[in-house]
């Protein structure tokens, strides 16, 4: 057992126990081993744990176990640790390791999420490379020339071994026992072996295997690279309020990863100049809009996507990867679907908000998941430098459906639209040198995500076309450039598609004959913008969605072509990389959609 005595600069072995001072308290604390249960005595700072005389010290011992534990007051007794574990049984270089602590304290069970006075956390690093037996070269023992199974890792140690020295990186056995046999003529630190304690020496295994270097002491750990390929422990020890010690709890992980190799950058790469509309010498403002559906947490399950791996489907890791990514794109714009609402609001929001942008969130209407936050929505982000937000409006389609009940014949169409989808809608001004350009300067930006079960065409088209029927009466009047962007979950030759691109759909179409809730009989499925799509010009090469049981578009960047041109957009992943682990979400790529980005340039209108 790894005493919680290194935890403090001056704890020092005292008679066969250990010596602890609480970083927050000045008291000093020692645990005593009588061969019984452990406990642990409290003294006070005027008197001195070494060499004070027992009858001027001050001490309360605290059993460990119920039954004497029951004699003492409740106040009197240490939080009892009920459970401790890590939340990532395999941690990754580089990405934070939380554990979840469960405590007992004055009859109530609590969790601990922050770092706290009730609990003691200690990480610890094992300096034995417990892959370094596994090396592609073989190593051999420095006694016997046998094939090696161990090396001895401490860095201060150097073997003398028929007069030549032997420094630890050399420093491979075949057994124990022949580890033992070399250790009785090492030096560590520049001292000769003798001057090392005895107990060191009659287990020389410890030292090779069991030996722990302390390496935090926060609730939350971050490995370094130096701690890959080792394994971590946490110790956790509870500390009542009268500064008691419990008894610890320990954890271990699995060996430390190192961090993946990052995605490939992505390049922009223009697209064809289409006839357009502008005026020759009119001014052009350049943007760049992101639409990207990030893969909310509690849709990141391994029993739907069993071929990534557990660790990159962790949150704590996905996360890093994500922000990375959106960094990565340089959107003016960042339209966000599938963002969970605690995460928008204890991570997403904040860490954007640092870079430079400003956002607005709309959570799905569907409550959460069994915990305040659990359930995704859309948001949209804008850089402050160049853009002012003039209105944001949110559409909820169950309360459209709800309003509309009279128009169904049946019960059977409204019960069928409450789905909770939603749509979220900005009005931007684009800035100059801090100076708002007036209302020539204004772009309308949307984003959806639309419901996502295939068995439903009727419900995905009628969603959009709420959606682009709300927006028209919206921009039209206004004169408003419109950027519609999402995961509109309809691929190119769906209704949904055909209803964008040629302003109608026609009645014919298959996703039309399978409506049998009659939720489209009164529909009027065309409309008046002129929208287009930012990648058709790649036809059917753009991938947005790619996973091991579908590969396709389901993601769309839609402008109107009055006032804005698409000038570039982010060139496609290649196969290779969507390949390397089966699919996505990957080590690379911690989504399942692959983000969009179109460059715009907006014109003065006419």
């Amino acid at each position: 057992h790894s005493s919680p005595a290194q935890r403090q600069a001056g704890g020092a072995d005292l008679g066969g126990g250990s010596t602890l001072r609480h970083p927050n308290r000045g008291s000093m604390l020692r645990r005593s081993n009588t061969g019984k249960d452990d406990f642990y005595q409290f003294s006070s700072t005027n008197s001195h744990l070494s060499g004070a005389h027992p009858t001027t010290k001050r001490s309360i011992s605290l059993p460990l176990d119920n039954e004497s534990s029951g004699m003492m007051s409740q106040d009197h007794n240490p939080p009892i640790i009920l459970r401790a574990e890590l939340l990532q049984s395999i941690p990754v270089e580089g990405v934070e390791i939380e554990p979840y602590v469960l405590v007992l304290a004055h009859g109530q069970n609590r969790q601990v999420t922050e770092d706290d006075d009730s609990v003691l956390f200690k990480w610890s690093r094992c300096e034995y490379t417990a892959s370094s037996d596994t090396q592609d070269v073989q190593k051999t023992c420095i006694l016997t020339g046998r094939p090696a199974t161990m090396q001895c890792l401490l860095p201060d140690v150097v073997f003398e071994v028929n007069g030549v020295e032997i420094s630890h990186e050399h420093a491979y056995f075949a057994s124990v026992e022949e580890f033992s046999k070399a250790w009785q003529f090492h030096k560590r630190g520049g001292r000769a072996s003798g001057e090392q304690s005895k107990p060191r020496r009659q287990d020389p295994s410890r030292d090779f295997v069991n030996i722990w270097q302390e390496i935090g002491t926060s609730r939350v750990y971050i490995p370094q690279v130096h701690d890959v390929g080792r394994i971590l422990k946490l110790e956790c020890t509870p500390i009542g309020h009268n500064g008691m010690w419990g008894k610890p709890v320990c954890c271990e992980s699995s060996e430390v990863l190192p961090a993946p190799r990052p995605a490939p950058i992505r390049h922009m790469i223009d697209v064809p100049t289409p006839p357009n509309t502008f005026l020759p010498n009119g001014p052009k403002v350049t943007f760049k809009v992101v639409s990207y559906n990030c893969l909310a947490d509690i849709y990141a399950t391994p029993q739907v996507y069993p071929y990534t791996a557990a660790w990159a489907l962790h949150w704590n890791y996905r996360k890093r990867n994500l922000l990375r990514e959106i960094m990565n794109f340089k959107g003016d714009i960042l339209a966000l679907q599938e963002i969970q609402a605690d995460h928008w609001k204890e991570w997403l929001e904040p860490e954007l908000r640092a870079m430079g942008y400003e956002g607005v969130y709309k959570q799905k209407t569907r409550e959460s998941m069994g915990q305040d936050g659990k359930m995704d929505g859309c948001a949209i982000l804008y850089r402050k430098q160049r853009f002012s937000l003039i209105e944001k409006h949110a559409l909820e389609f169950n309360h459209v459906a709800m309003s509309r009940a009279k128009q169904f014949k049946n019960d059977k169409a409204l019960q069928c639209l409450l789905k909770d989808n939603v749509a979220l809608v900005l009005v931007l001004e684009v800035l100059h040198n801090g100076q708002t350009a007036g209302p020539n300067g204004r772009v309308c930006v949307a984003t959806t995500h639309i419901y996502q079960n295939q068995g439903f065409p009727n419900v995905k088209i009628w969603q959009v076309m709420t959606l682009v029927r709300e927006l028209e009466k919206f921009t039209v009047p206004r004169q408003l450039p419109l950027v519609l962007t999402g995961d509109l979950n309809s691929m190119l030759d769906s209704a949904v598609y055909e209803f964008l691109h040629n302003n109608q759909v026609s009645s014919s179409h298959p996703e039309l004959m399978d409506d049998v809730q009659g939720i489209l009989e009164s529909a009027e499925l065309r409309h008046g913008l002129q929208l287009r799509d930012s990648h058709e010009f790649m036809g059917k090469d753009v991938i947005t969605n790619f996973t091991a049981g579908f590969v396709g578009v389901l993601d769309y960047i839609w402008y109107t072509a009055e006032r804005l041109r698409v000038t570039r957009v982010l060139d496609q992943v290649d196969q290779e990389t969507l390949t390397a682990h089966t699919a996505l979400p990957s080590p690379q790529y911690s989504s399942d959609h692959i983000g969009l980005v179109a460059e715009f340039e907006l014109s003065a209108p006419r």
